[in-house]
């Protein structure tokens, strides 16, 4: 069984499970003996000979060599060089995978595509593309893997959001820069239960008119909601998007 639909592993797999594509000849691999016929190989026959019982250590290197200049050399939009070469790093990533998301409790699909991105930017690089090998390849996945998640176990606040927010409070009101700090409201996304969506919770601060204007609902933290104040009786309320039990409280009493 496969992981999620939303596993970037899993996708890749499904892929190559396809036997138009397995069964296709994708990779052409020169002998080392004078006058012998290059070997042909399918997706299937490739994963044989890396892994394999019967495939020697010299063979498989031979493959991996010629799989990476497959993908550095294949262009097209829809080519499958890249991905074979994705196809082929999956059971060397996979153990890494579980031990990241069991020691730092991290998003399996987010490790899973934040190392096919260092695959394919490792492969797309052309400057170290003569020093590109299956090692330096998988090493360069399993780092940046493993420096997403030790990130992520850091929450560090940033007010960018909150910036845009009253930017563009201000932009609509035309009104002055500074309003008093109790005025506005401490907003607090946090994240769904669904494996899909925000990778860690929102914290802004908005004006409360804001939130009123928007057509946002809000838990007032008192078990009330607040979303209709300042509407008139009778208007249809504009569809808007309902915040998931977001905690709002008034900037000024933190703690």
């Amino acid at each position: 069984m496969y992981p999620p639909h939303s596993s970037a592993f899993a996708s890749v797999r499904q892929h190559f499970d396809n036997p138009r594509i397995s069964d296709a000849v994708l990779l052409i691999v020169p002998s080392d003996a004078p006058g012998a016929e290059p070997a042909r190989l399918t997706a299937a026959e490739t994963y044989e000979a890396v892994y394999g019982t019967g495939s020697g250590p010299q063979f498989a290197a031979t493959v991996w060599e010629e799989v990476i200049r497959t993908a550095q050399s294949d262009l097209t939009p829809h080519g499958t060089g890249k991905l074979l070469a994705i196809w082929l790093a999956l059971p060397r990533l996979t153990g890494t995978v579980h031990r990241i998301c069991t020691r730092l409790r991290a998003d399996r699909s987010d490790v899973e595509a934040e190392m096919v991105l260092a695959l394919l930017e490792k492969l797309a690089d052309r400057d170290g593309a003569s020093r590109l090998t299956d090692v330096s390849l998988l090493h360069a996945a399993r780092a940046r893997a493993w420096h997403l998640a030790r990130e992520g176990l850091r929450e560090l606040p940033s007010t960018r959001i909150e910036s845009i927010a009253e930017e563009q409070v201000l932009t609509g009101s035309g009104g002055e820069a500074d309003a008093p700090v109790e005025e506005r409201l401490d907003v607090r996304v946090d994240r769904p239960d669904s494996p899909d969506g925000l990778c860690a919770p929102l914290r802004f601060r908005v004006r409360p008119e804001q939130l009123r204007r928007q057509g946002i609902f809000v838990d007032t933290g008192d078990g009330s909601q607040n979303g209709t104040a300042g509407r008139k009786p009778g208007k249809k309320r504009r569809p808007g998007r309902r915040l998931d039990t977001p905690a709002v409280r008034p900037a000024g009493r933190r703690g």
